[in-house]
């Protein structure tokens, strides 16, 4: 089934939060003295869209530093020492991907329902083509 940009526990679109810092995950990267790869928890596991936008805003934002998304996490990568540097515009970028996920889904709704209604135009077409035909 494929993913839709709706939250399918509730329906309704994701809204995405940082909820605190996994100091179990969080570890230095291999082979770095002062670099770690930073693993922040999110309030839930975003959908597809959600990250492919998150990595278009975090690019716009700060292409330099590198961050993703690994299922239910936010990563970064940097010093521990730069961390809460990092947070507020981790924040930012974390509530403007909301705000174009929001949009996306929205635009994603009413070319269902575009669809929808060209599908129901053409089924009509048929049901009366369908009537006007004499077989007997």
């Amino acid at each position: 089934m494929p993913e839709t940009s709706r939250n399918s526990s509730n329906g309704s679109t994701a809204h995405i939060r940082l909820v605190r810092l996994n100091t179990d995950k969080t570890r230095r990267i291999d082979g770095s003295f002062t670099g770690y790869r930073v693993y922040f928890e999110l309030s839930q596991t975003p959908p597809t869209a959600w990250k492919d936008i998150f990595a278009r805003e975090w690019n716009d934002v700060n292409p330099m530093q590198e961050a993703g998304i690994d299922g239910g996490f936010l990563v970064m990568h940097c010093p521990l020492q730069k961390i809460a540097s990092h947070l507020p515009v981790l924040k930012k970028v974390v509530a403007a991907t909301n705000e174009a996920h929001k949009r996306y889904a929205q635009e994603q709704a009413t070319e269902r329902e575009r669809q929808e209604d060209v599908w129901k135009d053409e089924r009509q077409t048929v049901e009366d083509v369908a009537k006007s035909l004499q077989f007997e």
